[in-house]
């Protein structure tokens, strides 16, 4: 019996490595891969084996309800200019 579950991915570019990296934050942990379908797959794997892992410990299922997305505004005080 299977149950469809869904996660939430926080994937960003690593515009200096030419890749992106996945964050999965009910399980805390991460994928990298070269495309934004490779992280997606990558991150896939990642949970299948993390909920089988679990579900073998006797553990339950995470929920994903753990991460808030927030923007910080801050003020700098930049330089004067030249």
């Amino acid at each position: 019996m299977n149950q469809e579950l869904s996660f939430q991915l926080l994937i960003e570019e690593d515009k200096i490595q030419g890749d992106f990296i996945g964050y999965i934050p009910a399980v805390r942990l991460g994928v990298q891969g070269e495309t934004l379908e490779e992280v997606r797959m990558n991150a896939t794997e990642l949970l299948h084996m993390e909920i089988e892992s679990r579900l073998q410990m006797g553990k339950s299922i995470p929920e994903d309800n753990t991460a808030t997305m927030e923007r910080l505004t801050i003020n700098v005080p930049l330089p004067a200019a030249k």
